[in-house]
């Protein structure tokens, strides 16, 4: 069955497109209000992610905790780092993740099974087997944490 999960202490506002499964935690704040935003199926907003301008976020994403997305666009199968900045015009390939910390500086196009460390971030290398289990164990562990609440 679809489901959606919005803590309580979350804040989603103006023109916000949330997938099935979705889930945002406390004290995320996702505003569309300076351009829409659509996060894609069993993605997770975790707990102080902001997630404003107009913002696409594919199927099967993780944002980490604090972690500050402005006008980009996040493939799918993507793993968002903790306290990890994306910022304007930023776009991220399907299969990535950007390490914990790491700032993505405005325009860049990252490539599709990319990992990406650093201030600014710069690929550091491709993404293995073990990655992509960890980004799905990743999200499916959020929509696991639904059942729960």
């Amino acid at each position: 069955m679809a489901k959606q999960f919005l803590h309580e202490k979350s804040n989603v506002e103006g023109d916000v497109d949330l997938g099935e499964n979705v889930s945002v935690w406390a004290f995320a704040s996702i505003r569309g209000d300076e351009g829409k935003i659509i996060i894609g199926d069993n993605s997770n907003v975790q707990d102080g992610a902001i997630i404003h301008g107009a913002v696409s976020i594919g199927k099967n994403v993780t944002i980490g905790h604090n972690a500050v997305i402005h006008g980009a666009k996040i493939g799918n199968n993507v793993l968002i780092g903790i306290s990890s900045v994306i910022l304007d015009g930023v776009e991220i390939g399907d299969w990535s993740i950007v390490a914990a910390g790491s700032v993505v500086v405005p325009n860049s196009k990252i490539e599709g099974g990319s990992v990406v460390m650093g201030l600014p971030g710069k690929v550091a290398r491709l993404v293995n087997e073990n990655d992509k289990k960890y980004i799905q164990s990743a999200c499916q562990n959020y929509i696991d944490k639904i059942e729960k609440h």
